[in-house]
């Protein structure tokens, strides 16, 4: 018994180590499932710039945008606080799903009318009009989502293959029958099929566990959620904003050319923002519960995030800059893409920013200090609509751009402030230092090497910067010991 009881210490992780643990094998399995998602949306794009031209491209990416922010507004607000709820109090589940479900499904059939009434007003050709109701019907797909069930529960697999399914779907229908102009509304038709197949898993899994939900709009979950929602429903709206606003102000000054061609960087630097969007789903649920339980593990969960994503996303965002023309170029678009390489170098770096930022907001939401950030980010937003208009006025799409990346830039410094007053900052300095160097060491390779093509230069960058972040110790094995949990 003596060895058993020496040897039973060690037999377990550290608790630490463990919740770190759960959020990268989580951060691990969505990521995955959005590698997919993203290269399937890449290809369908990339398909869709040859069959439909710039300005086909363009009218889906202005109404898709446009009903992105209608999305926002049913999805994110509610599901952000049941997600925390749930992951602190697990046997709210029914009855937040009951009470969530109502409200998405009232709110979703308000938007929709208005997008129709708005959209019959507002636009005399019929296609475009068309366009844009089908992809209106997205609303109710997500009114009917139940991911942030097994988001607050950690139970992300089950997310990764719904979010697979429903890029399959989309892709598989759109790269078989669209195959030019003519077919264009059948595009949102196939995002809108992937979505309810995507969502009729997740449903399934619900029903065996939990039953049919009780629609309501009484009880304990409203109280709870009118209570606490409101402002991380600002945070969530804020974001949206932010991040899309330059689209539709290129939208509104220029044609459905320039949309088509700004919208290519565009979804660029948003597949790079959108693995800092999984790492905040993923660690979400273990600073919500290390607020209440143990509030340093929490504070090292987010340390080690901060960490582990400034590895990547700073070399990534300099390599992007560096060689944006032969990253366009070796995705042989046609010509009328021409300059799309200098807004990628322009717009990636709203992903290093923007991720951090929004990463430091979810911090603030799962600690109960979301009304230290919302103020923020919603003056952000505001802010985000002139400043990125009026240098998109003079300076076009590039101005567009840069206006965002200011913005970003302001909201980190800011955001960096507010956790900093709450004493629960990262150590920036730690994290910051050694990835910057080791990028600035890959800069000559990257230059030399610029003309040989991204299949020559980006692997010849990575290994420079790996090498240089470990001769500056920058690579800690033990915190790679603590991700992996041994």
């Amino acid at each position: 018994s003596r060895p058993s009881r020496r040897l039973a210490p060690s037999a377990e992780p550290p608790r630490a180590w463990a919740t770190v643990h759960k959020i990268a094998s989580n951060f691990v399995a969505l990521t995955a499932a959005e590698i997919l998602c993203r290269v399937a949306s890449v290809l369908v794009t990339l398909a869709l710039t040859r069959r439909l031209g710039t300005a086909g491209n363009g009218r889906i990416e202005f109404c898709f945008n446009v009903v992105f922010w209608l999305v926002l507004l049913v999805r994110d607000g509610l599901e952000v606080i049941a997600a925390r709820e749930i992951a602190r109090h697990g046997k709210l589940v029914r009855s937040l799903v009951g009470y969530v479900l109502a409200v998405k499904g009232l709110l979703a059939t308000f938007l929709y009318l208005a997008l129709l009434l708005v959209g019959s007003l507002t636009i005399a050709d019929p296609t475009q009009r068309g366009i844009l109701q089908v992809y209106g019907l997205l609303l109710f797909t997500t009114a009917l989502g139940l991911d942030f069930v097994y988001r607050g529960t950690e139970r992300m697999g089950l997310i990764a293959v719904s979010l697979v399914l429903r890029a399959t779907v989309y892709a598989g229908g759109v790269g078989v029958l669209v195959l030019d102009s003519e077919r264009i509304v059948w595009v949102p038709a196939f995002l809108v099929l992937g979505e309810a197949v995507g969502i009729s898993l997740v449903w399934s899994r619900y029903l065996r566990q939990y039953g049919w939900p009780r629609l309501s709009l009484s009880g304990l979950a409203p109280r709870v959620l009118l209570k606490r929602g409101g402002s991380i429903y600002m945070i969530q709206i804020a974001q949206a904003v932010i991040g899309s606003i330059d689209l539709l102000i290129v939208g509104l000054l220029s044609r459905y050319q320039d949309i088509g061609l700004y919208c290519i960087p565009h979804r660029m630097a948003t597949f790079v923002l959108s693995f800092g969007l999984i790492a905040q789903q993923a660690i979400f649920p273990a600073l919500s519960r290390g607020w209440r339980d143990r509030p340093d593990s929490a504070r090292q969960a987010l340390d080690a995030s901060v960490r582990f994503l400034v590895l990547g996303l700073i070399p990534l965002a300099v390599g992007a800059t560096i060689l944006a023309e032969p990253l366009v170029k070796f995705l042989h678009l046609p010509a009328d893409y021409q300059g799309a390489g200098r807004l990628l170098a322009l717009g990636i770096w709203r992903a290093p920013l923007l991720t951090l930022a929004y990463l430091y907001q979810t911090a603030l939401i799962a600690w109960n200090r979301e009304q230290a950030g919302v103020g923020l980010l919603v003056g952000g937003a505001i802010a985000a609509g002139p400043l990125t208009a009026s240098l998109g006025w003079f300076f076009g799409n590039e101005g567009a751009a840069i206006g965002v990346v200011l913005v970003a830039l302001g909201l980190l410094v800011a955001g960096y402030a507010l956790l900093a007053r709450e004493a629960r900052q990262p150590a920036w300095h730690h994290h910051l230092l050694r990835p910057a160097l080791a990028s600035a060491a890959m800069v000559p390779v990257c230059l030399y090497l610029k003309d040989s093509g991204v299949l020559v230069a980006v692997p010849a960058g990575a290994v420079v910067y790996f090498i240089a972040l470990i001769a500056l110790g920058g690579f800690d094995k033990n915190d790679f010991h603590a991700v992996i949990g041994h």
